[in-house]
């Protein structure tokens, strides 16, 4: 039994469909029962369906069907191995059931989260006003790839032929390219008319199917959606997806569509609907360029078509504006090192080429311009070979305007954090200390040895209680106007000096580890300082009334980025909590001491800056949070003036 267990557990972990797994798990059922056949047929509430694996069949042959919450197993063994128990067989088709409802699960979580993925990455698509065709091939073939449908088309309107064109239709729906439907005879037409949706079992049951002469594939057409492309000014069109019988007319059906496809099949159809109006204006504003050309040039992203070897084939005119540039014309056939990007990740151009082998790359880039002024961009490489170019599209969006504007956000939160410490003792204690250092120097100048001494202390003293002083105004200093090269170092050093004091009187030690080969880091320094600021406090909170305590903050320069690593001995993180410690508000502080934003700011801060942060366990006993943040670009910004 524990054999057939263990093949069937990794037969589950290797399928990526249910109808994989069934596939895997009826051949394991065969050898592990020792059965010449085996026939495997599943029956719920979503999933049905039967396998068959290669043998000879027998007459009668021995069967197991086990039913529980909702679903039928059945499970014929043609032959079995003599002497096994019924009882193992029981087991093993149930072992077999629940396994389906858990693949079934974790498929429909992956499917899930591909079609919210590709959601994101249509609206991206769309916004770039792309040619009508190209959109309407690249949304169906993703949608076939996401539904597992065999066939998909889109038929726009068109009024004066009473009817709705087929424009584009892929793979076994492709013998209506360029059909006309009737509007009052075809399902498609009643869709167009009505305005409503459609999610049929069987298209070919619904009574105004339009099915002329000489198509074939349609007679193995059966579970389908069509939905309306609705617009501001009206029904656009429609568009559908549909599955086939898959191995002829005597192969099962394929299974039904759900309401939850519908509702995401409309909401695509919804952005397609937005993309063909966006479409139709570009190619009537500017009706004698080329459709691509127009397209790239309408979009509101600066965007660029580069070949492989690196040369610039076209740049728009927000991408003129990005790279400050006088004129595109001065820029196409050029390198494109010419446009002065940088990136910490590598060379951009070795960046395009992985692009073409392991998909979109995505990453931050800093663009310098002839004058000198600079801005900070997100970058999306895409290979558009799919598309039948050999050119990579890549897609800037200027986020210098937006990171200054969040500047002053992060700054207050910033100083909410150590305005109390900083307003409430840096000011009030300068005057004194300037008064007491006068008298030490005076005292300083006599003749006794003793006093002279004594006054040397003092002074010496009074000069490292200014040193805290000015640690406590750097953390609470007005933010930085720009992004600059920030020495992480440094930020660790002005935290430790503060707090490190403030923690002697509570028994908690507080150790540095600076790399000072270390790179700095592009960014605002009070966004970082907030970081570090944000992840000590918190190692601060889980120490009290704890022993030992111990905060550990550490620095490691590594190949184009910088570690920053904050970590404590206390009692740790539990494990339901985990998840939960980056959401907004989030917090398991009173609510005087904290309001659950500073594990969120953390996170958003870094992330921004093209980093990534964690939670780890420390070898010290308690949490590790650890921060990698990429290194500045090369070369070296001196200032970062932003414009």
């Amino acid at each position: 039994m524990h054999d057939i267990t263990v093949r069937l557990l990794r037969d589950a972990r290797e399928a990526a469909t249910v109808q994989a797994f069934w596939a895997r798990a009826a051949e394991s059922l065969r050898t592990w029962a020792g059965a010449a056949r085996v026939a495997l047929r599943y029956e719920a509430e979503r999933e049905r369906g039967m396998v068959t694996t290669d043998g000879a069949a027998v007459t009668e042959p021995h069967t197991v069907a086990r039913s529980a919450e909702g679903r039928r197993v059945e499970v014929a063994f043609h032959g079995l191995r003599p002497g096994l128990p019924a009882a193992d067989l029981d087991v093993a088709v149930d072992l077999v059931g629940e396994l389906t409802l858990m693949v079934g699960r974790r498929a429909m979580l992956e499917r899930d989260q591909r079609l919210g993925n590709f959601v994101i990455e249509l609206s991206r698509w769309l916004l770039a006003a792309p040619e009508r065709d190209l959109m309407l091939r690249y949304t169906l073939q993703s949608v076939m790839k996401l539904f597992d449908a065999e066939g998909a088309y889109a038929a726009l309107l068109e009024p004066a032929n009473d009817g709705a064109r087929v424009v584009t239709a892929l793979g076994r729906s492709v013998e209506f390219d360029g059909m006309l439907l009737p509007l009052d005879q075809s399902t498609t037409g009643r869709v167009v008319r009505s305005g409503e949706a459609l999610i049929t079992d069987n298209i070919r049951e619904e009574p105004d199917i339009y099915m002329p002469a000489g198509v074939r594939e349609g007679a193995l057409a059966r579970a389908a959606m069509i939905v309306p492309l609705q617009s501001s000014a009206g029904v656009l069109g429609a568009i559908g997806i549909v599955r086939f019988r898959r191995g002829g007319v005597d192969a099962p059906p394929p299974p039904a569509f759900t309401i939850a496809d519908l509702h995401f099949f409309t909401g695509v159809a919804a952005h397609v609907a937005a993309g063909l109006e966006l479409s139709h204006s570009v190619a009537t504003t500017r009706a004698a360029a080329d459709r691509t050309s127009a397209m790239v040039q309408a979009s509101p992203l600066p965007l660029l078509l580069v070949d492989p070897e690196g040369r610039v084939h076209l740049l728009n005119e927000a991408g003129r504006r990005v790279f400050g540039l006088e004129a595109t014309a001065e820029i196409v056939g050029a390198p494109l090192a010419r446009l002065g990007i940088s990136t910490p990740d590598g060379d951009l151009l070795t960046l395009l080429n992985s692009a073409r082998h392991a998909g979109p790359w995505h990453g931050r880039v800093v663009v310098r311009q002839p004058s000198g002024d600079q801005r900070i961009c997100d970058c999306t490489v895409t290979d558009l070979k799919g598309l039948g170019s050999e050119d990579l599209l890549v897609a800037l969006y200027d986020r210098t305007e937006e990171l200054r504007a969040q500047r002053e956000l992060i700054a207050r939160e910033k100083l909410a954090t150590v305005g109390e410490i900083a307003s409430g003792v840096a000011h009030e204690v300068n005057n004194p200390l300037a008064a007491i250092r006068m008298e030490a120097e005076l005292l300083a100048s006599t003749e006794d040895p003793e006093t002279g001494a004594a006054a040397r202390t003092i002074v010496r003293e009074v000069d490292r209680a200014a040193s805290i002083i000015r640690s406590l105004l750097q953390l609470a200093r007005r933010a930085d106007s720009a992004p600059t090269p920030v020495n992480v170092n440094d930020l660790v050093r002005d935290v430790a000096e503060i707090r490190r004091r403030v923690l002697r009187s509570e028994n908690v030690q507080v150790e540095t580890e600076i790399d000072t080969r270390a790179p700095p880091v592009l960014g605002l320094s009070q966004e970082l300082m907030q970081v570090v600021i944000n992840l000590v406090t918190n190692a601060e909170h889980a120490l009290r009334r704890w022993t030992p305590a111990v905060i550990r903050i550490s620095t490691q320069g590594m190949e184009r980025w910088v570690r920053l690593v904050v970590e404590d001995s206390g009692p740790g993180i539990p494990d339901d909590l985990r998840q939960r410690i980056f959401d907004p508000f989030f917090t398991t502080k009173s609510p005087d001491e904290g309001s659950g934003l500073g594990l969120s700011i953390c996170q958003r801060v870094v992330s921004e800056l093209g980093g990534r942060i964690r939670l780890e366990d420390s070898e010290l006993g308690g949490a590790r949070f650890v921060v990698e943040l990429p290194a500045a670009p090369i070369p070296a910004l001196d200032e970062l003036d932003i414009r």
